[in-house]
Formats: structure tokens, C-alpha cells, sequence
């Protein structure tokens, strides 16, 4: 990346700063915003952002993005509320995103044929990851129910190590042609989530502990605290791939646990410097995504690549989370909110990035092409209906209230 398109980022950033509540007024997902500027300024626009990019470096930033934003969640997440709506949750994750990969799988191959078996099911798992914290309004807005806000987030935050489970077996099988050693990617699967999760915990303890016994000591101001918080995270990152094994899933385990041992020993975690910090990296991720891979991915994409993402995005979604809250205590509007509203971000950038550094795919060029129509159509349409969907909920939550 060259200083002349890090300096018009940091422009960028700086100017959306200025009007940036204005925008959460709007129920606009800040990512969209970022990459409409990309657009503009990049190869097909202004020229103001270099039309070629280092994949490396643009991996590096996504990876980044992702590790803090997977941190962050996992330390918001409130593990009793997990454990009290157990159900739903369980539902949502056990039920709902295999059947969502699945059904990705099955409409890929129906609706792109020229896809084989294992790239079919690399393609579901690498759409299927939701960032419900792309739009803060769903988040933050009372209007939704804490139990409807609560799964959406819950689900956000641990559907990245499941698709990347998935996507790291279709690429091994995949990639059986090459290597027919099972063992090594039955190893392979292994490490990278069971000691990702190992490595991440006992990260997440040893720092939720130092942090906290050093602040009750006095030994460490608020604003060290909070770097310390994001070091943490990215410690967390660089010894899970050091061991081979998925950096992303040893930051969510950090994430949890370090905010279990720092609550329990008298700290709350302040995020705050870890919040910015991943929201920095992760509009700049948007903006450099619309200067490179936008114009391209639609211009190359044909209508079969439109049908996959419209129907991964609206169809695929609703009928696994509608299927998997059959009998649960969620009213139907609640779950027919949950099912409209997954949005697609930074997993399923930094996910397709993956599978372009690590996998040997056939249709690698058609699986870009897809999720840069499946991430664009995503922030475009959720984004819209943002304040419709919410004003319908509020709506249906009044009616059914007792008078």
C-alpha cells in the first residue's frame, strides 16, 4: 500500500468522523459508506487510491480487522445471558449454521454447476458468516428486544470459527488431488480449532489476570489498560497461527475469557481503544475493498453469481434460522427479524482472502467474484431496511404486550 492511499484513508476517516452521528441516525451501515468511497476514489473513480494492491498487505489489514472485532465481541458478550437463553442460542448455532452452509452448498451447486463438490461447500461456508455488528442500530436500538439483540450477537460472534471449520475442510478435500495424507488434515482440523481455543483461553487468562491484579494495585493507568486489552487480542492472533492454527478462533477464546478473569477479579474491561481500533481497521478494509474488488467482481460477475448471492443472502438465511427455531419460545416475528437481518462483512472478506492464499482451487475467480456481489448487495439491502425492520418489530412487540 503506498503513503499516497494511506494518506487519502486517513482523510477519509477523518472526514466520516465529522458526520459519523449522523450517519448512525440514518441506520446506515458505516462499512457502505467506505466503500462507496472506495469506489469513487479508487481506479475506476478519481484515481486517488492506487488501482493495485499487494494482496498480502490487504490480507494482513482484513486479518487484523477481524481478530480485533472477534476479541471485542467475545469480551461484550454477556455468558450468563448465553447460559439463561441457552436454548435459542444452541438452536441458532448447532442447527442454524450448518443448515445454512448446507443449503449454500446445495444452491451453489444448482445455480453454478461449473462448481465442484468440495468448492461448492468452500463457497457456503465462506457467505454464511454474519456481522450483525456491521449496523449499530440493531444493537443499540431499545426498540428491539434484549433477547432478539442478544442472539444476533451471540450468533455474530462465534460464526466465523464454525465457517472457517468448514471452508479449512473443504479446502483439504478439495485439495485431495494433491495430498491423500487424512491424518495430516484431520490433524490439521484439530489444531486449528481445538488448540486455537486452548492457546486463546489460557491467553485470555493470563492477561485478564495481570491486567486486573496490576489495576487494583494501581500499577497501570485506564488508557495502558485499554492498549493493553488490544495487545492482548493480537497476541492472542499471532500465537494461534504461530502453532498453525486459526488466529481468529484463539481471539474469540482470548476475548471470552479474558473478560471472565478480569470481571472476576474486580475489573470491568474497558474496550473502548480496542473498539475504535477494530472500527479503524475495518472501514479502511471497506474502503480498500470498493477501490479494488468492487467494480471488478460485478463487472466480471454474470447473472448466476447475482441469483447465488441474492438467494445465500434472503432465502438460505431465513429458511435455516426459521427451521431452526421450530418449537422454541421465539415469536415468529422475532425469528423472521433474526432470518432477514445477517449481514455479510469483514468474515466473509477475510475468509475468501484465505482461500485465495491457502487453497487450490479450480473456480477461485468465481468464488471473488461472488463474495464481492454477496458483501455489496448485503450492506446495500440491510442497510435500507434497517429502520423499516426495526420499526415493524417495535410494531409487532406492541401488539402482542399486554394492555
Amino acid at each position: 500500500m503506498s503513503t499516497d492511499t494511506v494518506f487519502v484513508l486517513t482523510i477519509l476517516v477523518l472526514c466520516y468522523a465529522v458526520v459519523s452521528g449522523l450517519v448512525k441516525k440514518w441506520y446506515t451501515a458505516p462499512a457502505l459508506i467506505f466503500v462507496l468511497f472506495g469506489i469513487v476514489l479508487g481506479p475506476f473513480g478519481l484515481k486517488l487510491i492506487e488501482g493495485e494492491t499487494d494482496a498480502a498487505n490487504f490480507t494482513v489489514v482484513a486479518q487484523l480487522a477481524l481478530t480485533v472485532i472477534l476479541f471485542n465481541q467475545a469480551c461484550e458478550l454477556d455468558l450468563d445471558a448465553v447460559i439463561r437463553r441457552r436454548g435459542i442460542t444452541f438452536r441458532l448455532l448447532v442447527i442454524g449454521v450448518p443448515l445454512a452452509i448446507g443449503l449454500g452448498m446445495l444452491t451453489a451447486l444448482v445455480v453454478l454447476p461449473v462448481m465442484p463438490v468440495w468448492e461448492a461447500l468452500c463457497l457456503a461456508a465462506i457467505v454464511a458468516p454474519t456481522e450483525v455488528a456491521l449496523i449499530d442500530a440493531l444493537l443499540e436500538d431499545r426498540r428491539i428486544p434484549e433477547r432478539i439483540r442478544h442472539a444476533l450477537s451471540t450468533e455474530s460472534g462465534f460464526y466465523d470459527g464454525f465457517a472457517l471449520a468448514a471452508m479449512l475442510a473443504a479446502l483439504a478435500l478439495a485439495s485431495e488431488r494433491t495430498d491423500h495424507n487424512a491424518a495430516r488434515w484431520g490433524w490439521f482440523l484439530v489444531r486449528t480449532e481445538g488448540v486455537s481455543l486452548v492457546v486463546g483461553a489460557a491467553i485470555g487468562v493470563i492477561g485478564g489476570w495481570v491486567i486486573a491484579r496490576s489495576r487494583r494495585r494501581g500499577w497501570m493507568s485506564d488508557i495502558w489498560a485499554q492498549l493493553a486489552t488490544l495487545a492482548i487480542a493480537l497476541v492472542c492472533f499471532a500465537v494461534g497461527e504461530r502453532l498453525h492454527g486459526s488466529g481468529f478462533v484463539a481471539a474469540f477464546a482470548g476475548g471470552l475469557a479474558f473478560a471472565v478473569t478480569a470481571r472476576r477479579g474486580g475489573v470491568h474491561p474497558d474496550m473502548q481503544v480496542s473498539d475504535a481500533a477494530g472500527q479503524l481497521l475495518e472501514l479502511m478494509v471497506f474502503a480498500m475493498f470498493g477501490g479494488y474488488a468492487v467494480i471488478l467482481g460485478w463487472r466480471d460477475a454474470g447473472w448466476r453469481v447475482v441469483v447465488f448471492a441474492i438467494v445465500a443472502l434472503l432465502v438460505v438465511r431465513m429458511i435455516a434460522v426459521l427451521v431452526a427455531l421450530v418449537r422454541s419460545d421465539m415469536p415468529m416475528h422475532g425469528r423472521l427479524f433474526i432470518g432477514w437481518f445477517g449481514p455479510r462483512g469483514i468474515g466473509t472478506l477475510v475468509l475468501g482472502l484465505l482461500m485465495v492464499n491457502r487453497g487450490e482451487i479450480e473456480q477461485e475467480s468465481l468464488i471473488t467474484q461472488v463474495v464481492a456481489v454477496t458483501v455489496t448487495l448485503s450492506l446495500v439491502v440491510h442497510s435500507a431496511t434497517t429502520w423499516l425492520g426495526i420499526r415493524w418489530l417495535a410494531a409487532k412487540e406492541d401488539a402482542v404486550q399486554p394492555a
